[in-house]
């Protein structure tokens, strides 16, 4: 046997293998649908990813992962198409699932009453449906809002008016800088209320507050009398006050550390002994009525200790790389994004290897059911020459059709298989012929106990499970070799 019929064969081997790798892909790709393998592998990993791997955290894991496919930016993903003959394909495929998953004995992972979901979700759509669910932004508002109150109360309107009292028993003068200090308190007032509503930042506020101040002091200075020991001594108060606030770039950074929430705080939101449980319990208390809503909200929403843990981590990353000019929140639920890609990552990785399990029991099932039996074909490539050319001339002709990508052109790749399936004897099947050919075969097989056409079978599956891709790769490359591989004769060097 030469090299150009031994290059022939293989080329006849590697084509059936193609062919076959398309069918079993189609068949794959079939089955996966109707099952919703890839939506299910999906709500699994986050499930895993809730859960931090913890089986005994598996339950509430489930829970929170079904209350977070209920959020509007992850059901909306899950559309189905419209029409009579989508929804009857849709309560097939539906069936088909619900009878696999009684056979099998698996969980409905979408829910109950649930028999679809994504087969993928955007990060950005999983960070804001776990935001909206600890309803953080909400709480890292009414907590700012709070404390800018109180600052404002505390540290400003309440030692502004005490030495102002302090004046006017020192001068009798009931009405001093009564004006003045209603234009202040309005001002602050006004000040908190922009922020409440969204209008400034926190930072901002904090500017403003401080801009308020030093304007009472400058009217201050301009009503009170010059060189008068009493108005020298307000002055002098009201300058201790200013400097408390943020007189260096380090005192305000102080200051605003205290008065902006951080993402680790509202995190221990979930933790009943917590200060800012202990805040925001106050606040409830006390007739907020955002509070008492959030603490309702909470006690419904409550996530895993997995998740807790890992969300801490993202947040101490927040605070270090975080600046006062950044929302917290806005940060943290970029750094969730990044957490969940990297856990979808690790998931299809997982996917790929459970696909490449399946494609290997789908490419042995092919073999069996249609008799592909690697070294009946082999044999028969060798000794019939018109079968073998048949397969080389279509193998040739394909390659020659299809010069770009694979994936780009498989439209017309399947259609040229199909024509060669019409066209060429090939060496599968059942029939009486084939099966006789592998009966005499056998009386020549070395090995005992082991039928020649099981192995066949088994090497057929895992050629089968390499995929189309990878066959018709290699159908070019042998393609190639066989085109350069030899010199015609009388040509010359």
């Amino acid at each position: 046997m030469n090299f150009p019929i031994v290059l022939d064969i293989a080329l006849g081997l590697v084509f059936i293998f193609f062919v076959l790798s398309l069918l079993a892909s189609e068949t794959q790709e079939i089955i996966g649908t109707l099952l919703q393998w890839r939506a299910e592998h999906l709500k699994q990993s986050i499930e895993v990813l809730l859960a931090g791997n913890e089986r005994e955290k598996e339950a509430a894991a489930q829970e929170l992962a079904d209350a977070l496919y209920e959020s509007p930016w992850i059901r909306s993903l899950n559309q189905e198409a419209k029409g009579s003959i989508a929804r009857s394909f849709r309560r097939i495929s539906h069936l088909i699932g619900r009878i696999y998953r009684t056979l099998t004995g698996q969980r409905n992972v979408f829910g109950a009453g649930k028999t679809s979901g994504p087969s993928y979700i955007p990060p950005e759509a999983f960070a804001n449906s776990l935001l909206e669910r600890m309803q953080l932004g909400n709480l890292w508002q009414v907590l700012a809002n709070d404390r800018i109150y109180g600052f404002a109360r505390d540290r400003v309107l309440a030692p502004v008016s005490n030495i102002l009292s302090d004046l006017k028993a020192s001068t009798g003068n009931e009405f001093l800088l009564n004006a003045e200090l209603q234009q202040l308190e309005t001002g602050v007032r006004q000040i908190v209320d922009d922020f409440k509503a969204g209008i400034v930042s926190l930072p901002e506020s904090l500017d403003r507050v401080v801009n308020r101040l030093e304007d009472f002091g400058l009217m201050a200075e301009d009503i009170l009398p010059e060189n008068h020991p009493l108005t020298e001594t307000f002055l002098r108060r009201l300058e201790y006050i200013q400097r408390g606030l943020a007189s260096t770039p380090v005192e305000r950074a102080a200051l605003l550390n205290k008065l902006r929430p951080s993402v680790a705080q509202l995190l221990d939101i979930f933790d009943s002994t917590s200060p800012v449980y202990s805040e925001l319990t106050r606040l409830a208390q006390g007739g907020n009525p955002e509070a008492r809503a959030l603490l309702e909200r909470l006690a419904q929403a409550p996530i895993t200790p997995a998740l807790r843990s890992s969300l801490a981590a993202i947040a101490r990353k927040v605070e270090v790389t975080a600046d006062a000019a950044r929302d917290d929140v806005a940060l943290f639920g970029h750094e969730i994004e990044k957490w969940f890609d990297r856990g979808m990552e690790r998931a299809t990785g997982v996917y790929k290897r459970n696909a490449k399990a399946v494609a290997l029991l789908i490419g042995i099932a092919t073999a069996v059911s249609i008799n592909a039996d690697s070294f009946h074909i082999a044999t028969r490539l060798a000794v019939d020459p018109i079968l073998r050319n048949s397969i080389t001339q279509t193998a040739d002709q394909l390659v020659a059709d299809s010069p770009g990508d694979f994936g780009q052109e498989l439209e017309q790749v399947q259609d040229a298989v199909n024509q060669a399936l019409d066209e060429i004897p090939f060496p599968l099947g059942y029939s009486e012929t084939v099966v006789q050919q592998q009966l005499d075969a056998e009386e020549s097989w070395p090995i005992p106990l082991i039928p020649r056409r099981l192995i066949g079978w088994l090497v057929s599956g895992f050629a089968i499970s390499m995929g189309s891709t990878f066959w018709f790769n290699v159908l070019k490359k042998v393609i190639n070799v066989r085109n350069t591989g030899g010199k015609p004769e009388g040509a010359k060097e």
